[in-house]
């Protein structure tokens, strides 16, 4: 009886598998109603990515001429083929407030985009509040 349990438990993983890898829906169930382009991709193509850019990584905060602070993000190894959604925060040392951002629309692309900060800061303040932006992009890889 043992034996046959796990024979029939066994059968039952290899059909999850193979349920999983023939039909990725199952998987994930992600769908974009709109993207800044405008352009139709399949479904089956629709992407999140998502990640942190340190206050200290290789692009850093940098003096806008209006005053403000500006940083570029690189989503470049995310693989889309056109503009994705984008959203974006602050998150800083917790003894340290962040000030809001936004998205500079004209600068995404398909391989990044740019924050500003609303406010008058500069770089070494952000430098300073160790303001990381967290980030989300949805848009699609085919």
């Amino acid at each position: 009886a043992i034996v046959q349990t796990l024979r029939k438990m066994k059968l039952l993983g290899y059909l999850l598998t193979v349920m999983l890898l023939t039909n990725p829906t199952l998987a994930s169930n992600l769908k974009i109603l709109s993207t800044p382009d405008e352009g139709t991709h399949p479904e089956h193509c629709a992407l999140t990515c998502s990640g942190v850019s340190s206050y200290n990584q290789k692009e850093y905060w940098k003096n806008h001429i209006s005053g403000r602070a500006y940083k570029g993000i690189d989503y470049s190894g995310c693989g889309f083929v056109s503009s994705p959604v984008v959203t974006a925060t602050l998150s800083g040392h917790w003894q340290n407030k962040c000030p809001a951002i936004f998205i500079e629309r004209e600068y995404v692309t398909k391989s990044g985009f740019y924050v500003q900060t609303v406010e008058i800061m500069s770089a070494h303040d952000m430098v300073d509040s160790q303001c990381d932006v967290y980030w989300s992009a949805f848009g699609y890889n085919c």
